[in-house]
């Protein structure tokens, strides 16, 4: 018996090497072309994502922009406060005495003095400026709900928080019958 000649068998395993270094090239190769493509797909992706991004962004702009934000009166210095309360004066005369005067003919003349009084109109402002101010939109049934249950509620709510009458500001003057009695000993 003879024995296999070692320069064959290496040859034969050279060859073996060879088609199997061919055939994962060719599967490199073939990687690298769906990884190019793929790229070429995910930079396509991050841009459309990217646009969309900045559209959203603009859209939650625009949104915040049409849509008036709450009145807040904590932190605002002396003369921001001022500035606000003389708009909402001006709103108070120029609009609620002259289109809801049976409304607000009920409201005591010392109402700046009252937070509560304060936050209250200067919110009920707030959305009447967002149903009437733009002439080319004026939403029926946002000014529906305006007159049935905005105004009425925060009237309601101020005729409940605001004890003044005829004889003054409760705020300004306490009554001697609000005051505690004397300690007898």
């Amino acid at each position: 018996m003879t024995e296999p000649d070692p320069i064959e068998a290496l040859a034969a395993q050279l060859d073996e090497l060879r088609r199997q270094l061919a055939v994962y090239t060719g599967e490199t190769g073939h990687l690298r072309a769906r990884l190019a493509e793929d790229s070429g797909q995910v930079v396509m992706l991050r841009l459309e994502i990217k646009q969309l991004g900045e559209k959203i962004a603009a859209a939650i702009t625009r949104r915040a922009a049409d849509e008036p934000q709450a009145p807040y009166w904590l932190g605002l210095s002396t003369e921001e406060r001022a500035a606000r309360l003389a708009r909402l004066r001006a709103w108070v005369v120029q609009v609620g005495l002259v289109q809801y005067a049976e409304y607000f003919a009920k409201l005591p003349p010392c109402w700046p003095s009252h937070p509560a009084a304060v936050i209250e109109l200067s919110t009920v402002m707030a959305e009447w400026v967002r149903v009437y101010a733009d002439p080319d939109s004026r939403p029926l049934p946002d000014a529906l709900v305006w007159n049935d249950k905005w105004l009425p509620g925060v009237l309601g709510r101020l005729a409940a928080a605001i004890k003044c009458d005829v004889s003054g500001c409760r705020l300004v003057q306490s009554s001697p019958w609000e005051r505690s009695p004397p300690r007898y000993s």
